[in-house]
């Protein structure tokens, strides 16, 4: 299974190409003569890309943008200690001209999967200060909150992180799911199963949401649905993998 699914390369080609919808104008771009170096990452070659990255740096004074991508080899690895060690660096170029934003971003991720939870808090507000709307970083403060049993604060972040990612339609859905994750804990079975509905509508190969509409009903009364549901969480699954989707959201 490759390591990077295309919804994860769309949002890292998103921030480095692109940039965030609300960066400023001041903020500048991947560096051009990175570009070939951060492709190399995005296909896997990241032991490649390291050498060149180096190489790049022995030539130029220090900047955070060759750092972030160091940091990036390591998160494609699922390396988030050596990835926050880079990423720290990267962040240390902190004004506004010499700063490169995404690095907060997937400081803010690495810690997450490090189980570091107020410094990745830290992180993704640090990156929300820059770009207040960027929906990711939201639905990770999202997770926290409600990994911490914070589910009113869990419910308004998944909720701005669902407003803020209009139009993208996979990474909404998974908001919307976890809404309804909060919705279930919260008692509130009707609106989580609407919530469901709303993610598997933008998003049916979003297996866990079916699954987890499934259980919202109860067997003695809806064994047929509980059934319906489970056979297109399977299925859901099943195409998931056959397109070698790996989710970039915990589970």
């Amino acid at each position: 299974m490759k390591s990077m699914c295309n919804l994860k390369h769309i949002l890292i080609s998103f921030f480095l190409l692109l940039g965030c919808q609300d960066q400023p104008t001041e903020e500048v771009p991947l560096d051009a003569s990175l570009n070939t170096h951060y492709s190399l990452i995005i296909a896997g070659n990241t032991g490649s890309a390291r050498v060149r990255i180096r190489q790049y740096m022995d030539d130029r004074s220090a900047s955070a943008q060759p750092l972030f991508l160091l940091g990036l080899s390591y998160h494609q690895e699922k390396k988030y200690t050596k990835a926050v060690e880079w990423f720290e660096k990267a962040a240390t170029f902190d004004n506004l001209e010499d700063r490169y934003p995404p690095t907060w971003h997937f400081l803010g991720w690495s810690y997450y999967y490090l189980g570091e939870v107020e410094k990745s808090k830290n992180a993704f507000n640090t990156f929300l200060t820059m770009h207040p709307k960027e929906g990711d970083s939201l639905f990770g403060l999202g997770l926290l909150a409600m990994n911490a049993g914070n589910l009113n604060e869990a419910e308004v972040l998944y909720t701005k992180s669902i407003a803020a990612q209009e139009g993208n339609s996979k990474p909404q859905a998974k908001a919307m799911s976890r809404l309804g994750d909060v919705f279930v804990l919260q008692g509130n079975v009707n609106a989580a199963q609407s919530m469901y509905m709303h993610a598997v509508e933008l998003d049916p190969d979003l297996y866990e949401a079916w699954y987890r509409l499934a259980t919202t009903y109860d067997r003695s009364t809806h064994a047929a649905r509980i059934e319906q549901l489970l056979k297109k969480s399977k299925e859901a699954k099943e195409r998931f993998y056959i397109h070698d989707h790996v989710t970039r959201f915990p589970e």
